[in-house]
C-alpha cells in the first residue's frame, strides 16, 4: 500500500488531496494541520471523490508513521523551510512535493538544499504550467527551430509577487534555459495582498535566461483582465489566453503567419495531482521542475523582490512577506 501524507490542509492541500484520491493503487493518506477549520475544508472535499483509500486526518506531528512514498507540502511560504527541516530531518520520504513560492528568505534555499540531498529524497515543485499540453507542444516546436524566444505576460491584478515564478519557470522550460538576470525596476508599487499578511506587487518585471531569451511580465492595477501570454520566435508566434476564452491562436511562417486557433481547458489542481502520483508510481519522467531547477529561478526572484521591496517602502527585511 502506498503511504502518502499531504502537509497543510486548506484550499490548495485539499485539492491535492483529492487528486491523490482519484489514483486507482491503495493508499493510506494522513493530512496534517494544526488547524481544525483547515482539516475540516479538506475532509468536505475529500467527500467529493469517490474513493477506496484510506484517510487519516491529524494535528500533531507525533501521531504520523515515519516513512511515506510521497509527501506534498501545501503550507505557506512563511513555515515551509520549518516543516520540510523538521519533516527530512525525523521521517524518511522517498518522493517529496513542494508548493511555491518555495521560501521567503535566502539561506533556506542552500540549508533545504543540503537535507534533501543528504536525506536522498527526489524533489520536485509544483509549477504545473509545465504539464499542460498547449505548452508541451510549443515547446516541441521551438525546440525543434532552436531559435531564441521573446515572452510577455500581461493582466490585471493576478499577483505579481506570488505568481511571477509559475510563468518564469514556464518559459524557462519553453526555452530550455535558466535565469541569467532578472530586472524589476517596473515594478511601482507594493500594495496588500489577499492573502493575510503579506504583500503584492504592481508593475513589471523582466528578464533574461541564459540563451538569449527575455519576458516581459506585467500586472496592472485597478483592472481585472484576463492573462495573456505571448510566445514569439522568428517563425512563430503563440498568443495564450488564460482566462475564460482559453485558446492558443497560432501565426507560422509555414503558413504565411494566418492565424490557426485551438481552445484548451484548463486543469485543476485535483487532476494534475493524480497525474504527478501516477508518473511518480510508474517511473515515468515527471515534468515538474527539481528543486535545483526551481531554485535556479526562485533564488535570484527572492533576491530581486527583497531589494524592491526595501527600495518602495524604505523598510530593510531578510524576510520577503510573500506566498
Amino acid at each position: 500500500m502506498i503511504k502518502s501524507l499531504i502537509i497543510g490542509a486548506g484550499q490548495l492541500g485539499s485539492r491535492h488531496l483529492q487528486g491523490l484520491l482519484k489514483f486507482e493503487k491503495e493508499q493510506l493518506i494522513y493530512v496534517l494541520d494544526p488547524s481544525e477549520k483547515a482539516l475540516n475544508i479538506s475532509k468536505e472535499r475529500a467527500q467529493e471523490v469517490e474513493n477506496n483509500h484510506n484517510l487519516i486526518f491529524i494535528n500533531d506531528w507525533d501521531e504520523l508513521p515515519t516513512e511515506f512514498d510521497l509527501v506534498i507540502v501545501a503550507t505557506g511560504a512563511n513555515v515551509r523551510s520549518k516543516v520540510v527541516s523538521k519533516l527530512l530531518t525525523d521521517f524518511k520520504v522517498k518522493n517529496l512535493i513542494l508548493e511555491k513560492i518555495l521560501f521567503q528568505d535566502i539561506n533556506s534555499y542552500s540549508e533545504i538544499s543540503n537535507l534533501i540531498k543528504k536525506t536522498k529524497t527526489s524533489t520536485w515543485v509544483n509549477h504545473p504550467r509545465r504539464m499542460f499540453n498547449h505548452y508541451q507542444e510549443i515547446k516541441k516546436i521551438i525546440s525543434q527551430s532552436e531559435e531564441k524566444v521573446s515572452f510577455q505576460v500581461y493582466g490585471g491584478n493576478w499577483g505579481l509577487a506570488c505568481n511571477s515564478l509559475h510563468f518564469i519557470d514556464l518559459f524557462s522550460f519553453l526555452s530550455n534555459s535558466e535565469v541569467d538576470h532578472l530586472n524589476f525596476d517596473g515594478v511601482e508599487e507594493v500594495v496588500e495582498s489577499k492573502r493575510l499578511n503579506n504583500i503584492e506587487f504592481i508593475g513589471s518585471i523582466t528578464g533574461e535566461f541564459k540563451n538569449g531569451s527575455d519576458f516581459k511580465i506585467s500586472s496592472i492595477n485597478g483592472s481585472y483582465a484576463d492573462i495573456t501570454v505571448c510566445v514569439f520566435t522568428k517563425s512563430n508566434r503563440w498568443i495564450i489566453q488564460e482566462g475564460t476564452a482559453q485558446k492558443v491562436v497560432q501565426l507560422s511562417i509555414e503558413n504565411n503567419f494566418n492565424e490557426s486557433i485551438t481552445t484548451f481547458k484548463n486543469e485543476f489542481q485535483s487532476t494534475l495531482t493524480t497525474r504527478i502520483i501516477n508518473d511518480i508510481q510508474t517511473k515515468e519522467k515527471i515534468t515538474l521542475p527539481n528543486y535545483d531547477e526551481a531554485s535556479s529561478s526562485h533564488i535570484p526572484f527572492i533576491k530581486s523582490a527583497l531589494n524592491t521591496y526595501t527600495r518602495i517602502t524604505g523598510i530593510k527585511t531578510s524576510i520577503i512577506p510573500i506566498t
